[in-house]
């Protein structure tokens, strides 16, 4: 195994001491620490930006809107280029058009309502226990955002169904998760065992978008599709009002994909490519940790795997929408391997909340990479300052360049001052994707400041 650095070892001693997850099955950490607010928001910015190397004045609207369990937010960008004095409208250009000013539509929250669903961006999404999906978003670009949607119903306790659907904006079948599962004594009051969950997940994506090779306008690998399954159970070993704690383990199976043009690509290779259906396992524990009410909140995962020639982990992630023959192609060098997923967060008295996660393979290389994110929250600090904060990077292979930005990085920054109680005033740093006309993507970064607004009702 390389050199682990002392920031990641530490990282991953924290996260093995204190374990997360209370329900029947694990509340992940972007269920812990993002729930919704359950009031009513109205919040606009007004000022400048850049998008794909020209610069824009206007507004961008963004109220939420709350009623008991249904939640509705709007994205609404007002934007006029600063040379032609035109509007800006890709944002709207293809698929659902106009509905993209709906950034989403939920009822219920996951894992804690009987019924959740949410349609619209996607981002941090897992299926199960996120040995296939985790951190899942369907949308690279910030302009180009896409819509999907995302669902947990659970019937009396017993049976239930998760699952989500990337993308309603264009015509080819695009990711697609589905996990009926089973709390066989759900609905018993025997304890431990009642929170025993089992579950199948299937996974299926045909996406024939336009992408990256402006001689062809499909995902050229993906011509037959792209399917895998996993099998999953866990239990809750320990639940109470400050500390909860449970256990998983899942198999799963990424079958080979069955495209002329991949088996021309690994043909090529020198040496030639051996590709086959790969396999994973791993074991887990999850748990969450509440001291007095909301002064301190700590919750945190971590997992130990094991998969075969032809397999990567949590597949389906943050990274995957960018370029999907890429990340297949690396499936065909993809080496036996052993590593370790996890994560930490924390919330002091919910103004501060922080945390991250990591795929660590044993050893990092081309085609073991490494994966991590990081987020920073704010709320009112000080009674004057806002800080947001996020950052994916993926290929990781070395861990020295894990903040260096490239083209496997995404990342966002805002500070903001509060002047008054409804207005506020800042800046946002963006490193992102922006999607071409001809459906390629390319590296962008902009920063944009601005003023706002920003009150309940």
């Amino acid at each position: 195994m390389r050199k682990i650095t002392p920031i990641i070892l530490a990282f991953l001693f924290c996260a093995f001491l204190v374990p997360q997850g209370a329900k029947s099955q694990v509340n992940f950490e972007v269920d812990n620490f993002n729930q919704l607010d359950s009031v009513s928001v109205f919040s606009s910015a007004f000022g400048f930006a850049r998008i794909g190397g020209e610069n824009y004045a206007g507004v961008r609207l963004n109220p939420e809107l709350r009623l008991g369990k249904v939640g509705v937010g709007f994205d609404i960008p007002i934007y006029f280029n600063l040379d032609d004095g035109k509007m800006h409208t890709d944002e709207f250009k293809g698929g659902t058009g106009l509905l993209r000013m709906i950034s989403y539509l939920s009822y219920g929250r996951k894992k804690k309502d009987p019924v959740y669903i949410k349609a619209g961006q996607l981002r941090g999404e897992h299926v199960g226990y996120g040995s296939l999906v985790n951190n899942y978003s369907n949308s690279m670009s910030f302009e180009k955002r896409k819509t999907g949607v995302s669902y947990d119903i659970c019937i009396k306790k017993m049976f239930g169904v998760e699952g989500m659907y990337s993308d309603f904006n264009t015509g080819s079948f695009n990711l697609f998760a589905i996990r009926p599962y089973v709390r066989p004594f759900g609905a018993s009051k025997i304890p431990v065992i009642k929170t025993l969950d089992m579950g199948f997940t299937y996974v299926k994506d045909k996406d024939k978008t336009k992408r990256y090779d402006e001689s062809n306008d499909i995902n050229h690998f993906l011509e037959d599709g792209m399917s895998a399954w996993s099998l999953d159970m866990g239990i809750t070993l320990i639940n109470s009002s400050v500390f909860n704690l449970n256990t998983y383990a899942h198999y799963s199976t990424l079958r080979k994909v069955k495209s002329d043009s991949l088996k021309t690509y690994f043909a090529a290779s020198e040496p030639p490519v051996r590709y086959g259906n790969g396999t994973g396992t791993g074991i887990g524990l999850n748990a969450n940790m509440k001291v007095i009410g909301n002064l301190f909140k700590l919750n945190a995962r971590i997992e130990r795997l094991w998969y075969s020639d032809n397999y990567m982990p949590q597949f389906f992630d943050a990274m995957y929408e960018l370029n999907k023959d890429a990340k297949i192609a690396r499936l065909g060098t993809a080496e036996k391997q052993e590593g370790i997923y996890a994560s930490l967060n924390a919330s002091i008295l919910d103004k501060i909340i922080v945390g991250g996660n990591l795929l660590l393979p044993d050893d990092i290389s081309e085609t073991s990479p490494a994966f991590m994110q990081f987020h920073l929250r704010t709320k009112d600090l000080f009674d004057k300052i806002l800080i947001e904060a996020s950052y994916s990077k993926g290929n990781l292979t070395k861990l020295n360049d894990a903040f260096d930005f490239d083209e496997n990085s995404l990342a966002l920054v805002r500070f903001a001052y509060k002047v008054s109680p409804i207005l506020y005033t800042g800046i946002d740093y963006r490193w992102t994707w922006i999607e071409k006309d001809n459906g390629k993507y390319k590296i962008d970064n902009s920063v944009m400041p601005y003023v706002a607004l920003k009150f309940n009702f």
